[in-house]
């Protein structure tokens, strides 16, 4: 990533209105002049569109997905899901210091 102008443009403005009090011709405005320009490189781009990607697929799927809370469900009233309540706490620990 390549950035030009290295003084943001209300600096640039501030440093010419001193100047100017001073009986001096301001220095140029070099960010305004030529203008504050970003270049992103073709891999950064791609990761961008992969990211953008992402973000529309799971915007896309629902908040709530029935099959998955019957699925639960079904184990939670079988007995085989929530029966050891110490070793349900210590997979949910574990699967959060992944």
């Amino acid at each position: 990533m390549k950035i030009e102008g290295n003084r943001p443009t209300h600096e640039a403005e501030a440093l010419a209105r001193a100047e100017a009090g001073k009986g001096q011709k301001p220095a140029p405005n070099r960010a305004a002049a030529t203008g504050d320009r970003v270049e992103v490189s073709a891999d950064a781009q791609k990761a961008q569109d992969l990211v953008a990607d992402a973000v529309k697929a799971v915007n896309a799927l629902p908040d709530v997905r029935p099959e998955a809370v019957a699925r639960g469900r079904a184990r939670l009233e079988s007995g085989e899901l929530g029966a050891d309540a110490a070793r349900l706490a210590d997979a949910i620990i574990d699967d959060l210091l992944k």
